[in-house]
């Protein structure tokens, strides 16, 4: 939450910053307009009012060369004093007027209607250089009124630059305070992702604002109860294997034994209780293995080897025999491969609970296929069967660890619903993989990928 509002009162920043000089620059520009504005309209009055006073100075002039009074003399002396103030004054309001208001100057300085023979002349200079004043008055609004336009239009693409670059500069500051607050994040992501993959071996260390720190601290301590739990489950799975391997291997040997007809020769019912025995002891066996090797295939490494693939399959239908035949199941497989370079206990494991998974889940009187080829570099087995389908909702999680679907399972022993997971495990360890598929002919079919794997020396 820090972050954030830092991020965003450094990203506003900048756009306030351009709302403040943008206010400030519009209210310069508008005083500078009345500035010019009054300007130009005293200097209008000034040029109006002098045009007007040099006008009825000339006409006291000839006034008091018509009548010779006095007054008018007095009156005309006064009005001339008032039209140079007024030229010193524009001459003040308009700086860089040159020489016509000087001229202009001199001009009303001379005239003395007494001296009527040159009274004519000055009059005519007077009203050329009056002439002159109103074109000089009305170039300079105009120039004023221009250069105006022209400050305008600098300051209109000042503020559009600037604009921009505050723009810029906050589109920046987004990005970067994007990255800055989702950096945390995707740490954090990170670290729940490699949790969730069961990644518990480094420590959870994220850095950032004081909210991510705490929660990195909750992550560390939750890594080390699931480490904490993984190891007492560990510890508890190979306990209590070893119990069971312990007293299962003295029954295998036992029944070995018995089937072996070591102790003496037994009657036909005898034979196929003792065949029972054997078969769920192997498959007590299985379960067993599948549980060890599922906590300790991410420590093992590959050992390849030449397999040869018949043999293997043949030895594990072997161990579903009488399975198979007490559920009247029509057992077939098609071997178009031989042999492949694999890592054999893997790839045994593997198809050894597809099959398991086959034979227990097939209804009796169905059909179970395996088909084995090589499709470009790879090898493909197939495991198939008739039968129910599996639910649709159900496929997305058939790989899961411990599930179970709502299909009922044959057999006197109940599955640990980890094999297809083992199954999975095992194939994508040798680069492979493991999915249901679906087949023109069956209802459910497993397909098994293995990649070809050059064997070291």
């Amino acid at each position: 939450m820090q972050l954030v509002v830092v991020g965003f009162f450094t990203t506003v920043a900048p756009l306030c910053l351009a709302i403040l000089y943008t206010v400030q620059t519009l209210s310069d520009l508008s005083e500078q307009s009345r500035a010019v504005t009054g300007n130009v309209i005293a200097i209008n009055r000034q040029g109006q009012s002098l045009q007007t006073e040099l006008l009825d100075l000339e006409r006291r002039a000839r006034q008091y060369v018509a009548l010779n009074n006095d007054e008018l003399l007095q009156l005309f002396r006064r009005e001339k004093q008032g039209c140079l103030d007024k030229l010193e004054q524009l001459r003040l309001a308009t700086p860089g007027s040159g020489t016509l208001l000087q001229e202009l100057e001199d001009t009303v300085t001379v005239l003395d209607p007494v001296k009527t023979t040159l009274l004519n002349d000055q009059f005519a200079q007077l009203l050329s250089l009056r002439t002159s004043l109103a074109e000089w008055l009305r170039e300079y609004v105009d120039r004023h009124i221009t250069e105006h336009e022209a400050n305008a239009k600098t300051v209109q693409d000042s503020l559009l630059v600037m604009v921009f670059l505050l723009a810029l500069a906050t589109l920046l500051l987004m990005l970067f305070f994007s990255y800055w607050i989702n950096r945390p994040v995707r740490a954090v992501v990170s670290e729940i992702k490699r949790l969730g993959e069961g990644d518990l071996s480094s420590q959870v260390a994220i850095s950032g604002p004081q909210e991510v720190r705490i929660l990195g601290q909750e992550l560390e301590w939750l890594r080390l109860r699931l480490n904490d739990t993984e190891q007492q489950k560990m510890t508890f799975l190979r306990h209590i294997s070893h119990e069971l391997k312990t007293p299962l291997a003295s029954l295998r040997e036992g029944t070995d034994l018995l089937a072996d007809e070591v102790p003496g020769p037994l009657l036909v019912r005898q034979r196929e209780i003792v065949a029972i025995v054997q078969q769920n002891g192997y498959e007590l066996q299985r379960l067993i293995e599948n549980l060890l090797d599922y906590n300790q295939l991410p420590h093992q490494g590959l050992r390849l080897e030449p397999v040869d693939l018949p043999a293997m399959g043949k030895l594990l239908f072997e161990h579903y025999q009488m399975t198979s035949e007490n559920k009247g199941l029509n057992v077939s497989s098609q071997w178009r491969l031989e042999r492949w370079v694999a890592d054999r206990s893997k790839l045994k494991t593997a198809l050894d609970n597809l099959i398991s998974n086959a034979v227990n889940y097939t209804p009796d009187g169905e059909v179970i296929n395996l088909d084995c080829r090589q499709e470009g570099e790879s090898l493909v087995i197939e495991v198939a069967n008739t039968g129910l389908p599996i639910p649709e909702k159900e496929r997305a999680r058939l790989f899961e660890p411990f599930f179970q679907g709502s299909t009922e399972r044959r057999g006197a022993i109940k599955g640990s619903g980890i094999g297809l997971s083992l199954a999975r495990e095992c194939m994508q360890a040798q680069g492979g993989s493991l999915e249901i598929v679906s087949h023109p002919t069956f209802e459910v079919c497993f397909r098994l990928t293995c990649p070809l794997l050059e064997q070291t020396p």
